[in-house]
């Protein structure tokens, strides 16, 4: 007997220390080795390999700033940076409210709730939303990239990247500087050689017609390969016609007309909304809805070793219009509505270069006043980029949940109908029933 409870509280001893042993070897190995599984059905709360392959390969220390007011919106920053943290545990975020800090907000440049500033080494970029896309390509131009040049043509009344009126560019200006833009301005009567140095050439809504010099001086650039993006606004082609018939593109009279944006600004039929992009040049990935107040429409004929590319087109219930809007807006007698071309991007081989031009039949897109609106600040962003051969850029795919919405057909939705709407208020009143009677006989 005695022995018996000898070997009773020789068992009991054992195993508490064995329990104890095991809880402490388990609170060591969690404490000195970490691990962490995805296991949700696409990998969402994880990097891709394409961001995991950047993250890898950056050399220099990396600080995110989240300018982030409001519970749900920081969590949602930390959780998104928390995915680059498990590839680089070097790289820190800080959290600021961009209430209590205006000055450095303003300092910044800062122009909206959850704007992040990346700094890696001595270089600093915006990131417009807080997305893994927008990250990582931010991350590659600056890991693998320098300063870009964007050049804005001057001397004949352009829109200039320092007017902060309604229609400047000044906002634009600012969000290239803040993402590895040099910005300057180029005269062409100044005298000085137009050469790639200026890198992407801008040419915003001339009002004075360029002289025949000048026209030559653009034809002989863009004859050697040079980057423009030209921005162009009904009825103001002030002598460029020609030059842009060279490149196969024509440039029609009047603006263009669709009843169907009506649908998504709630503005006028002129004032032209595109929600589809092909997934090619410069608007591949694009999701945002753009629009373009007062927009003229293009057409595109092939020239030899030039690639054109549509980037930019209204539904197939527009026309292009010459008199001013009023009454009934329909198409003029014998115009026949459909999809119109609203802008184009040119490629061709140079030698072992490559040249880009965009062609876009609308300027006040990308002026102070609309920038802001849907998706216009992000394609400004984005045919500078591509202009300026920032072929870095990825196009991450977007993970979402795969049982995010439910599909019943008509039946289903017809029983689920019945059985909410008569079947359950049947029961719950029957059992009231049953209760209230079986209590009565009580």
């Amino acid at each position: 007997m005695k022995w018996d409870r000898i070997a009773t509280v020789v068992n009991q001893g054992s195993f508490i220390f064995l329990w104890v042993l095991v809880a402490g070897l388990s609170l060591y190995a969690g404490d000195r080795y970490r691990y962490q599984a995805d296991w949700t059905a696409t990998g969402r709360n994880s990097l891709t390999a394409p961001s995991v392959g950047i993250v890898k390969a950056l050399r220099k220390p990396v600080t995110i700033d989240a300018f982030a007011h409001g519970a749900t919106l920081r969590r949602n920053i930390r959780a998104l940076i928390a995915k680059y943290q498990r590839v680089d545990a070097g790289i820190q975020l800080t959290l600021i409210d961009p209430n209590q800090h205006p000055a450095l907000v303003r300092r910044t440049g800062i122009t909206f709730n959850g704007e992040l500033q990346v700094h890696y080494g001595t270089r600093s970029a915006l990131v417009l939303s807080p997305t893994e896309t927008g990250i990582t390509n931010l991350l590659a131009r600056l890991e693998r990239t320098g300063l870009r040049q964007a050049t804005f043509l001057a001397g004949n009344d352009e829109r200039k990247p320092g007017s902060q009126a309604v229609l400047g560019l000044s906002l634009w200006a600012h969000q290239l500087k803040a993402r590895g833009f040099n910005v300057s301005s180029f005269d062409l009567g100044s005298g000085q050689p137009l050469t790639s140095k200026v890198g992407v050439l801008i040419i915003a809504d001339p009002r004075i017609p360029f002289l025949a010099g000048e026209i030559g001086t653009l034809k002989t650039f863009i004859q050697n390969g040079g980057n423009v993006l030209w921005l162009l606004e009904p009825h103001h082609t002030e002598g460029l016609a020609g030059l842009a018939r060279t490149l196969g593109v024509h440039i029609r009279r009047g603006f263009a007309v669709d009843p169907t944006s009506t649908l998504l600004t709630g503005a006028s039929p002129d004032f032209i909304a595109v929600d589809h992009y092909p997934d090619a040049g410069p608007v591949r990935g694009m999701h945002l809805v753009t629009v373009f107040p007062t927009a003229t429409a293009l057409t595109v004929s092939p020239v030899p070793g030039l690639k054109a590319l549509p980037i930019l087109r209204t539904e197939n219930t527009a026309w292009q219009q010459r008199k001013p809007l009023a009454g009934i807006v329909q198409p003029p007698r014998g115009d026949t509505p459909g999809s119109l071309i609203l802008g184009v991007a040119l490629e061709r081989a140079q030698g072992a270069q490559t040249q880009r031009v965009i062609i876009m039949g609308d300027s006040d897109f990308a002026s102070n006043s609309f920038i802001g609106e849907g998706g216009n600040l992000t394609l400004a962003m984005n045919l500078a980029n591509w202009l300026a051969h920032d072929d870095t850029f990825i196009n991450l795919p977007n993970r979402t949940s795969p049982d995010l919405t439910l599909a019943l057909t008509r039946g289903e939705e017809d029983v689920m109908a019945f059985g909410f709407l008569l079947v359950l208020p049947i029961i719950f009143l029957a059992s009231g029933l049953v209760v209230w009677w079986r209590r009565r006989r009580l």
